[in-house]
């Protein structure tokens, strides 16, 4: 079999781009490390502000939800990753108040679960328990 040059440079260019393509496969990111940081400051920032906070302490609305909606983010992440990736998690040895069997571990303490209602519902009128001015209403929406 006789090969002429366009089919030599033929040949080598699709030998490159197996070894190209090769090349891709075994490349490995550096992804867990970028995760591993982030949440170690996550982590950090977390504690701090846990130890921080008293149970009395008032935040306003949008730092609650902030901090609410972090922790659904991890929680969902971390039952994903141990799904998907047979993750074997281990609870960590934390210095907390709070047992892990009571409901307060599961909603965490301060979430609600034990105050009043802001709304109420009266029949299918719904009454505000609580006024809300324009400025809160704003803060609430953004």
């Amino acid at each position: 079999m006789k090969i002429n040059e366009s089919k030599l440079i033929q040949i080598i260019k699709e030998e490159m781009a197996a070894i190209e393509e090769k090349h891709h496969d075994h490349h490995v990111d550096e992804e867990g490390g970028m995760a591993k940081s982030q949440l170690y400051k996550l982590a950090k920032y977390a504690i701090m502000l846990h130890d921080a906070l008293d149970e009395d302490t008032q935040l306003e609305s949008w730092v609650q939800s902030k901090i609410t909606i972090a922790s659904e983010y991890m929680s969902k992440v971390t039952h994903y990753l141990e799904y998907e990736m047979n993750l074997d998690l281990q609870d960590p040895e934390l210095d907390m108040e709070y047992d892990d069997d009571s409901e307060e571990h599961e909603h965490g303490p301060g979430c609600g679960h034990d105050v009043e209602p802001m709304m109420a519902v009266d029949g299918a009128e719904v009454v505000d328990i609580y006024d809300i001015d324009e400025e809160d209403a704003y803060l609430m929406e953004n």
